[in-house]
């Protein structure tokens, strides 16, 4: 008869799995986020209809005025831009994803959501650099296409009337690309602002003011006080070379402003990441 013997194993220590953060983890749980705020989807498909609608629109009323002698002359005189007319929608548009940007990040903040997204990430500059991969992936995918749509349908509308242009005429690339490249920026200038006010109606507001109101104030400053400098540099002026097809002496050249834009862009988003960084949530 044989005796069964057991030898006695120890038992393996119970080890919590370990899951390290990762940058591409950071930029998918951003990605669900942005698409699972109801807020945020609905002012993406509001900047889509107003960017192809206020175009169309737009396209229409100039059509209308150009059927009168004395309509088209005076719009010939002040140097008719069928390019901006269909793209009309895009100005607007800068408002709306200017609030995307800043509700990405203030409306964490609001909701307490933030302290996960700390927790998760402590450093911190992840969150914000895969909120702005995010961010600037999404709108310009939407914003793209409806730049294009708004192009071709005002252009189609104007080219019953001969008055149409084509991708391929000169500036006309520029301008719809220019148009997106500002819809992006405005939208990455956003977030820098929400990251730095934390709170959305603040953030949205100081948007809309640099955007709109700004530039407005600066037109009667006097150029012996460097008015003409002040306004050629300021945020919302910079670009404007850059989505039109028709150029303008008054502001910087394409290339440059469009560098300057850039350099707007990084500084406001620079100056949100340190605020993250640095400040308790």
């Amino acid at each position: 008869m044989s005796t069964a013997t057991s030898s006695a194993q120890p038992l393996e220590q119970y080890r919590a799995p370990e899951h390290r953060v990762t940058f591409g983890g950071l930029v998918r749980s951003e990605w669900i986020k942005f698409w699972s705020v109801r807020s945020v989807v609905v002012t993406m498909v509001v900047s889509f209809a107003a960017i192809v609608g206020i175009g169309v629109l737009t396209s229409f009323a100039t059509r209308a005025v150009l059927s009168s002698a004395e309509g088209g002359q005076a719009m010939a005189a002040q140097g008719f831009d069928g390019v901006g007319a269909s793209l009309t929608g895009a100005q607007l548009g800068t408002l709306v994803v200017a609030a995307v940007g800043v509700i990405v990040i203030a409306g964490e903040f609001s909701t307490g959501m933030i302290r996960t997204s700390v927790v998760t990430a402590p450093r911190r500059l992840g969150i914000i650099g895969a909120k702005a991969v995010v961010l600037a992936v999404n709108v310009a995918v939407v914003t793209g296409v409806a730049v294009l749509l708004a192009f071709l349908l005002g252009q189609a509308v104007l080219d019953t009337r001969d008055l149409g242009v084509s991708l391929g005429d000169d500036g006309v690339a520029r301008a719809l690309l220019g148009n997106v490249a500002m819809l992006v920026g405005v939208a990455l200038a956003g977030l820098g602002v929400g990251a730095l006010i934390r709170n959305a109606a603040g953030g949205i507001c100081t948007v809309v003011a640099a955007v709109f109101v700004v530039p407005l104030l600066l037109l009667p400053v006097p150029e012996s006080w460097g008015g003409d400098r002040i306004r050629e540099f300021w945020f919302s002026n910079t670009y404007l070379n850059a989505t039109t097809v028709t150029q303008s002496d008054g502001y910087l050249s394409a290339g440059t402003g469009f560098g300057v834009f850039v350099i707007w862009v990084a500084v406001l988003l620079g100056l949100g990441a340190l605020a993250l960084r640095s400040r308790d949530v």
